[in-house]
């Protein structure tokens, strides 16, 4: 744990606290990476048609999910700046009305997951798959809840720098979820075989665990403890600040993943090999996406934390230092990208069995390298902006970035130009480029005038 004084001006010391509380974040989100790479390699164990149905499935979970993640994030600004403000009975009421908040938003979305089938027959899906995968996030929709609940937990540790405990958790929770996973699945270890029945009930079983495990450390740390003592009933004005915070941070995240998402039907529309490629060229910039990803949530507290403690300097200095850090991380991941992309590539397929699947990700991951900077510039500015309390901005800044600009932008370079993959992902990276450019200058409009530093610690609109 390291917490730093807002008065210490040293940019070492700020890039110390930074890399801290984000790189158990950074860890944990690569576990959550490889657990869901763990489901999906052994879906494929049982054949194309299990993996396509569980597919579906998980992407009509994550897609909801995503969503109702944002009002788990809510807590985070608020809490970073009670305590650097030195006012831990604020966090002590935000947790309790946290927690709440995250189940109104998450609770109706987990019931949604009970039609799953018919939400998948009415996206056109086959009826044997939406069957199948239905039934699969039918079983995932207690995880729904309880990863949700574990996200708003970990913002609260976050804000007192207890993030290893969150890594070690995220790192345990791979073991238990691949034993699960293949007992359940293939009827092993004594368990029924279930099918992809039993990869859902495996997901859950290790998200409460994970929850459990994460609310267990919470009891064991007297200086947490005593935080569970507020009032646990609803407090609608501090429930209503969350959802006026949170909804437009789930939105934030739906635009993007939505975006993506959109991309995916693009490519697959040009060719199967296109779509098999564009999938190669995503899984690795995801990979390193969580890197950024994690730092944005260091900087949310460290914005925060500084906001609430009078420093406005700190806060600027906090938000530069995660960009740079960010940036020089994705520049590193970016040079892999662009000199050394068929080691990459040849860990999903071989290419002498499929040498225009593999020219064509080598070619999308040498797109991927130039939009790797400003992919964490966005990730960070935004969570920069989430340690002002500003995401209402952000929201509209990735409306109009991805969907004015980077997806129609990607199906004219693709269709219209005539440039196919590779104008669907230069579209993309525009996209990304102009949500930077604006999340980023958003930041440095609000914080260049220290007059407005009581008003950043009250509440942007």
């Amino acid at each position: 744990m390291t917490d730093v004084k807002p008065t210490s001006g040293a940019w070492r010391l700020e890039a110390k606290a930074t890399l801290a509380l984000g790189l158990p974040l950074v860890g944990s989100q690569l576990a959550h990476i490889a657990q869901t790479s763990t489901d999906i390699l052994m879906m494929g164990w049982v054949g194309p048609e299990t993996l396509a149905a569980g597919s579906l499935g998980f992407n009509l979970w994550v897609t909801l999910f995503v969503f109702a993640m944002g009002v788990a994030y809510a807590a985070g600004g608020p809490m970073a700046q009670a305590r650097g403000g030195r006012r831990p009975g604020e966090i002590g009421y935000l947790l309790p009305q946290s927690l709440i908040a995250t189940t109104i938003v998450a609770l109706p979305l987990a019931l949604l997951l009970t039609q799953s089938e018919r939400l998948l027959l009415l996206f056109g899906q086959t009826p044997e798959n939406a069957a199948v995968g239905g039934l699969y996030a039918l079983t995932m929709a207690p995880s729904f809840l309880l990863a949700n609940w574990f996200i708003t937990l970990r913002g609260f540790m976050a804000t007192y720098g207890h993030t290893r405990v969150v890594l070690v958790i995220a790192v345990l929770s791979l073991p238990l979820n691949a034993v699960l996973v293949y007992a359940f699945l293939f009827g092993r270890l004594g368990a029924p075989e279930l099918g992809l029945l039993g990869v859902g009930l495996a997901t859950s079983l290790v998200s409460l665990a994970s929850f459990l495990a994460l609310l267990g450390y919470l009891f064991a740390v007297p200086k947490l403890r005593r935080h569970l003592w507020f009032p646990w009933w609803p407090d609608w004005a501090r429930i209503a600040m969350l959802l006026k915070l949170g909804l437009p941070i789930g939105t934030t995240l739906l635009l993007e993943v939505a975006c993506f998402s959109g991309a995916v039907m693009l490519m697959g529309i040009l060719s199967t090999e296109e779509l098999a490629a564009h999938q190669i060229a995503v899984q690795w910039a995801s990979m390193t996406f969580m890197v950024p990803m994690g730092l944005a949530q260091a900087a949310t507290v460290r914005v925060g934390y500084n906001i609430g403690a009078g420093d406005l300097a700190g806060a600027r200095r906090a938000a530069h230092v995660g960009l740079t850090l960010a940036g020089l991380f994705m520049l590193g991941a970016a040079l892999v990208f662009w000199f050394g992309p068929g080691p990459l590539v040849a860990v999903f397929i071989d290419g002498s069995t499929a040498p225009m699947v593999a020219t064509l990700a080598a070619t999308y991951l040498a797109i991927a390298a130039i939009f790797q900077i400003v992919d964490a510039t966005q990730a960070v500015g935004a969570g920069a902006l989430r340690g002002l309390k500003d995401t209402r901005w952000p929201m509209l800044i990735a409306a109009f970035g991805y969907w004015a600009v980077g997806f129609p932008t990607a199906a004219m370079l693709g269709f219209w130009m005539g440039w196919r993959g590779e104008g669907v992902w230069l579209g993309l990276a525009l996209g990304l480029a102009v949500t930077a450019a604006l999340m980023v200058g958003r930041f440095e409009i609000l914080t260049r005038k220290p007059l407005r530093l009581k008003e950043l610690a009250t509440e942007i609109g």
